[in-house]
């Protein structure tokens, strides 16, 4: 699954209208959209080339699509998603905060990287910009629900509360700023890095995020 580059949007995404199943047809249909979209742009997309990459039958695409705009609709949906769920089962059964921590950002680098090769950002980034910012809350709460524990942790090292919000921002942040200049080897092993060193890159964030708004 690759995210997606579509047309340059002025207006909000589309939203689904109703729920669909994730049938492997409809996984078909989705996924044959987004490889279309990366290589060519949502502006000449059609809906016989997503039956064409597919490989589904017209029939069984308009038993769940009506037109494209549905079918971009559901990819975002279908995006976001499989982010929030891959997130928040990253670190599951990991009981070492840190551990948990770079699991859980070791998925995002991955995911980020997987999910975004090439030039799918620069063919046409309208799709891309309205995508997270449309979504940029639901990321930042897929991650903190992930990392809540971390955080927890980290609050005792630190010796109090610090703005966690804050905190999940700076890391959504800075891994999407991958998307517009490739990360480099180094920030790619940042997360592979000893649990200790990771462990003094978070608490001095943890540490910025507590010390902000005192005099």
């Amino acid at each position: 699954m690759r995210l997606v580059a579509a047309e340059a949007y002025t207006e909000p995404l589309p939203t689904i209208a109703h729920d669909i199943e994730l049938s492997p047809s409809v996984i078909k249909i989705l996924s044959g959209a987004i490889d279309v979209i990366a290589n060519r742009g949502a502006r000449r997309l059609s809906m016989s080339d997503i039956i064409d990459t597919s490989g589904v039958s017209r029939g069984t695409l308009y038993r769940y699509f009506s037109n494209k705009d549905e079918v971009l609709a559901a990819v975002s949906e279908f995006v976001c998603t499989g982010f929030e769920n891959g997130i928040r089962e990253a670190g599951q059964g990991i009981a070492n905060p840190i551990e948990r921590f770079k699991a859980v950002m070791q998925f995002y680098a991955r995911y980020t990287s997987e999910n975004s090769p090439g030039r799918v950002f620069e063919v046409e980034p309208g799709f891309h910009l309205a995508f997270f910012r449309s979504r940029f809350g639901r990321y930042k709460i897929a991650v903190r629900d992930a990392l809540d524990p971390v955080f927890d942790y980290l609050e005792k090292l630190v010796g109090g509360a610090f703005n966690r919000d804050a905190f999940v921002e700076t890391l959504v942040r800075m891994q999407l700023s991958t998307l517009l200049v490739p990360a480099s080897d180094e920030w790619l092993q940042m997360w592979n890095d000893t649990a200790e060193n990771v462990q003094k890159w978070a608490l001095k964030i943890a540490q910025e995020q507590k010390d902000v708004g005192k005099d």
